[in-house]
């Protein structure tokens, strides 16, 4: 699967990320040609979690860093990893 965009809600803010397939069910998460982090999903209870920071290589990208105090910052929490985790779900479906 190539690279993929979604749109998610950060304190009530749209937020387009761009999600890199690793392998079948793990992600890197990017956000402005930056790595915020990268989700797997448990092959035992199907759920999105992030992965550590130590077991994630960011290849070509900067790690995320906030800069623009008009948006908010993303950071990958149990909700939004489930936001983006449902997404790559539905889009695996379509």
């Amino acid at each position: 699967m190539d690279s993929f965009n979604i749109t998610i809600t950060i304190q009530d803010q749209p937020i387009s990320l761009t999600l890199q397939p690793e392998g079948a069910d793990d992600y890197k998460v990017i956000f402005h040609d930056m790595l915020v982090g990268e989700i797997v999903k448990s092959q035992e209870s199907a759920v999105w979690k992030e992965l550590p920071l130590d077991q994630v290589s960011p290849g070509i990208y900067k790690m995320y860093e906030h800069h623009d105090s008009n948006k908010p910052k993303v950071i990958l929490d149990e909700k939004t990893i489930q936001e983006i985790g449902n997404e790559i779900d539905r889009k695996a479906q379509s």
